[in-house]
């Protein structure tokens, strides 16, 4: 084959080769089971019971627990500022999760729900925070020094009280494209908008 034709070969299947594979991807399972590598790069998820996203026209997020995340020594200079992570938690979550939404849906955050019908229930427990080091972030690069999250997540039917899906993920945030690498509460904060764009997708997933 001649070098010219060779390299046309080469170029059209770089071209087509991703669209084929794209379509022949398989869509995320939605029936129970405990599932790694779920979706879009969900770590794992142990669907209980099925559940149709468009059945439900109201979201609720409560408040989540991190208690058990653990802290560093008070005598350590990123003490507070890993408290603070912790207490903005909630808070960051609904900023990266509401506008990744594709659903139609209310969403609100609570530390109550009422048991009524087409209301489903975000709740969850902060496994771990680290805030990573900035110093790496700045010089190292490569997602050096990066910050991280995990956390796990229920998913529950406000009227059952019955819990539809629990997906634990990680997620690692490097500062990219931050002056300095980016603050430890800034890169803390991607991390978790992160997780919170990954559990819109879970939801939006079970139509």
């Amino acid at each position: 084959m001649r070098p010219r034709s060779l390299l046309v070969l080469i170029v059209v299947l770089a071209v087509i080769a991703p669209s084929v594979y794209a379509r022949g991807k398989k869509p995320a399972p939605t029936a129970p089971g405990t599932y790694k590598e779920w979706g879009q790069d969900i770590d794992q998820i142990e669907i209980i019971k099925t559940f149709r996203i468009q059945d439900y026209d109201k979201i609720i997020v409560q408040p989540f627990d991190t208690t058990k995340a653990p802290l560093p020594d008070k005598k350590e200079k990123w003490y507070g500022t890993m408290k603070s992570a912790l207490a903005a938690y909630t808070e960051w979550f609904m900023e990266g999760f509401q506008p990744e939404l594709k659903t139609k849906a209310d969403v609100e955050e609570s530390s109550s729900a009422p048991k009524t019908s087409k209301t489903l229930i975000i709740r969850g427990v902060v496994d771990s925070m680290d805030p990573g080091s900035r110093a790496g972030r700045y010089w190292g690069g490569f997602g050096a020094g990066a910050a991280s999250s995990k956390a796990t997540f229920e998913i529950v039917d406000a009227k059952s009280g019955k819990v539809l899906a629990v997906v634990t993920q990680a997620r690692r945030a490097a500062g990219t494209f931050k002056g300095g690498g980016g603050s430890d509460l800034e890169v803390m904060r991607d991390s978790v908008h992160a997780m919170a764009k990954d559990i819109a997708h879970v939801l939006d997933t079970f139509v």
